[in-house]
Parts: structure tokens; C-alpha cells; sequence
């Protein structure tokens, strides 16, 4: 990968590389996530300089191996073409730390390093093999190195744990990715029956109707040059239908628009417990026209999917209480808080309550965290 290739996708990462899946699922965050854990890289020189080796012999080898490492880190992370590809960054990682340890044991962080994209690259009964193989290599190469026991022992120990944490970590994200998908299969079936009810829906209440109108006008054309009276009558009749006819489409429109808050509130739970956030509900019962309540109801599910992507959070607290003049939703929670930058979101939540008299506020916490405040009047 030329280093312009990687600049460009530093810069826009492809879909289909490993910064792109955690981008799409995790929020813009996860694009500095490669560059924020290079900060471990520290721990290669620390050994050198407390024991004072020389520059020459262990530093110097040492800082030109960290060069090439960011390379293949980059690469391992942004490269967006064919798994089999990125595997070759993934083993230059895993050479260049058994290449250093000739000289500098502290190499074994290009291992770890290595261990989580292994982990991320690879299912995980084949990822097992490939880090404990690797894990057992490296101590065999400090043992005929000349390292004693007790150098084996502070190599292995940190490596079996950091292996561990690596598995861990690849299988929780696959748990969370099969939930991911598990949550879409069911969004889309449930959209599917819900357009099978629509179409029955529509097929009860339109197909009688517009066959009356079809007949009425038929007959009032057959009258008009006979019996304009009785023609006036039918033509009468067939403007009653389609009046009351357009008001029950109106009716049933307004149902498949609506989205109750209860619901809402127990769909926000479920979507933030999934992502390991404590979830807290003070609400009352309120009774709402159907509006302001799908107002708020979709107002809270846009709240509800932010948290999730950008709050970090760990606690989320969602209240719903009745004023006199006003029902207040509120979602708190105790994550990065900082700026919000209005996106279509917030801007969409503003207009949608704005259109029932409501409004928005988003303020930070003195505790840290996001407080975040929909209201919608009682009373038109």
C-alpha cells in the first residue's frame, strides 16, 4: 500500500477496512482510534532507557522498527481491500516483533499489538491458534536467546493476559454484531407485516368504496340525459362516499404515522442495555393527542440513537413528567458531553416538536454528560 493510498484513506476510510465496520457501527469516533492507541508504543522504549542500553545497539534498532510498525499498523487498519491482503500487514507485525527481540524483549508489544487485529481478522477458532502459537514462539526465542526463568516468566505472563483480552474483546463484538443483526431481521419483518396490514387495510376500506363510486357514476351517466333530478341524487351519493371515504384513509394514515411513547421508551431501553448502558426510567402516565405524543415519542428515539453512537455513556436516565401546562421528556446521561455541532437530527427533533408547539434545549451537566429536553404544551 503506497503511502498516498494510505494518506487517502486515512483521510476517507474504505468501507470495507476495519476502521470503516467500526466507523459505520461505533460513530466518527472509532476513525482516531488507530492513531490514539500507538500512545502503547512507549512501552518499547521504556526497557532500553531505564536500563540504559546503547543507542546504537538497542535504541537506535528500536526507533527505526517503530517506523515501519506505524506503517503496517495503518495499513492493517485502513487498507478496504480483500481480507487476505491485510493479513500481510497483520504478519509483518507479528516478524517485526520477533525481529527486535534480538535485541529489545520489549518487541513482545508489536505481538499484542498484532493480537487484536488477529483477533478481528480471523474466527476466532483459528485466531486462538495463531496467538497462542505465536505466544509460545516468542518465549522459545527469549529462551534460546539466554533469557532465564524469570524473564520468560514477566514475557509470558502480560502476553497470555493481553491474548486473552484480545479474544475477549473480537467475541464480544460478535456478539454485539449478531445482536445488530438479530435487532434488523426483526425491524424488518416487523416492516414487512406492517405493510401486509396496510395493503388489507387499504384493500377493506378503498376497495368497497370506490366500487360504489364506479357503479353511482355509472348510473348518473345513464340518468343525466333522462332523469337529471335523480342524476344530481347519485352524483350527490358519490360525493358523500368519497368524502367519508378520504376521512377514514385520513383516520388510518394518522394510526400508521403514530408512534406511542410507552412503546418508544421501552425500545430506547432495550437498544442502550444491548450496548452495556444502565438505563433508568422515572416516568408518569400522561395522555396526549396523537401528535405531540409521536412528536416526543420520535423525539426520544433520536436522543436514544445518539447516546448510543456518541455519549460514551454508562448511565442513562430517561424521565417523563406532566407540568401543568406541559409534558416534559428529558435524557440525561453521564458521558463526554462537550459541543454538539446540530446535525439533521437535532435539527429534524426541533422542527418536529416545533410543529406542535414544542421545543428542544440541549445543555450540558454540571456531573458531566448531556441533558437533553423535549416539551410539548397540553393544550394547542
Amino acid at each position: 500500500m503506497r503511502i498516498s493510498e494510505l494518506i487517502k484513506s486515512i483521510r476517507e476510510p474504505p468501507p470495507e477496512s476495519l476502521v470503516g465496520y467500526m466507523t459505520r457501527y461505533e460513530g466518527r469516533v472509532m476513525r482516531n482510534m488507530p492513531f490514539f492507541i500507538l500512545i502503547n508504543l512507549a512501552w518499547i522504549l521504556l526497557w532500553p532507557l531505564l536500563a540504559r542500553q546503547s543507542f546504537v545497539g538497542v535504541i537506535l534498532p528500536t526507533l527505526l522498527s517503530m517506523v515501519v510498525f506505524v506503517y503496517l499498523h495503518l495499513c492493517a487498519y485502513f487498507y478496504g481491500g480483500p481480507v487476505q491482503i491485510r493479513w500481510r500487514y497483520i504478519l509483518g507485525e507479528y516478524l517485526l516483533g520477533f525481529a527486535l527481540a534480538f535485541v529489545n524483549l520489549s518487541a513482545l508489544g508489536y505481538l499484542i499489538f498484532a493480537f487484536f487485529l488477529t483477533a478481528f481478522s480471523l474466527p476466532l477458532r483459528y485466531a486462538r491458534y495463531v496467538i497462542f502459537g505465536s505466544s509460545l514462539l516468542y518465549a522459545l526465542e527469549a529462551w534460546l536467546l539466554g533469557h532465564g526463568w524469570q524473564t520468560l516468566a514477566s514475557v509470558l505472563m502480560p502476553c497470555v493476559l493481553l491474548a486473552l483480552t484480545a479474544l475477549y474483546t473480537a467475541y464480544t463484538a460478535l456478539q454485539q454484531a449478531a445482536l445488530r443483526r438479530s435487532e434488523g431481521e426483526v425491524m424488518r419483518l416487523a416492516k414487512l407485516a406492517e405493510r401486509e396490514r396496510i395493503g388489507r387495510d387499504l384493500h377493506d376500506l378503498l376497495g368497497h368504496t370506490l366500487s360504489v363510486v364506479a357503479l353511482k357514476s355509472e348510473l348518473a351517466r345513464k340518468l343525466i340525459d333522462h332523469d337529471v333530478d335523480a342524476a344530481r341524487r347519485e352524483i350527490a351519493e358519490v360525493e358523500r362516499v368519497a368524502r367519508d371515504s378520504l376521512q377514514q384513509v385520513r383516520t388510518a394514515v394518522s394510526g400508521i404515522r403514530s408512534t406511542e411513547l410507552l412503546a418508544e421508551i421501552a425500545a430506547a431501553t432495550a437498544l442502550l442495555e444491548a450496548q452495556g448502558i444502565a438505563v433508568r426510567c422515572e416516568t408518569e402516565n400522561v395522555k396526549l393527542p396523537l401528535d405531540r405524543e409521536t412528536a416526543l415519542a420520535l423525539s426520544l428515539r433520536e436522543a436514544a440513537t445518539n447516546v448510543r453512537r456518541h455519549a460514551q455513556a454508562k448511565v442513562v436516565t430517561i424521565r417523563v413528567r406532566k407540568e401543568p401546562a406541559e409534558v416534559i421528556v428529558e435524557v440525561s446521561d453521564d458521558g463526554r458531553g462537550g459541543r454538539i455541532i446540530p446535525g439533521n437530527g437535532l435539527n429534524g427533533m426541533r422542527e418536529r416538536l416545533g410543529n406542535v408547539g414544542g421545543k428542544l434545549t440541549l445543555t450540558p451537566r454540571q456531573e458531566g454528560g448531556m441533558l437533553l429536553r423535549a416539551t410539548v404544551p397540553l393544550v394547542a
